[in-house]
């Protein structure tokens, strides 16, 4: 994975450049991995949608995606920069498209 971070945008609207994720690497599909195996944790326990079936799909979703969060953090696998983030003006809510997988 490149340790390099692009520039944040000057202007609001301003597109955001993106650090580059080889999904081939060993490593990042290793901490992939990881974040999905803290996400099945939760999805498969006690506060998870198997034993809570009127969740929506929003809470779902939110669920898993915290857990698998919180889960590389607690590990110490990945730092979140803080300073990158107060100095941003806004961020993207979304990822970019993927290109399609062969």
């Amino acid at each position: 994975m490149s340790s390099t971070k692009p520039p944040l945008p000057t202007l609001l609207a301003n597109h955001w450049q993106r650090i580059p994720v080889d999904l081939t690497d060993p490593e990042t599909a290793w901490i992939l991995k990881l974040a999905v195996s803290g996400a099945d944790g939760w999805a498969l326990g006690p506060h998870g949608p198997l034993h809570d079936r009127g969740m929506t799909l929003a809470e779902i979703t939110s669920g898993a995606v915290r857990e698998a969060l919180l889960h590389l953090l607690e590990l110490g696998l990945i730092d979140i920069d803080t300073d990158r983030l107060r100095t941003a003006y806004a961020f993207p809510l979304r990822r970019e498209p993927e290109e399609p997988r062969p």
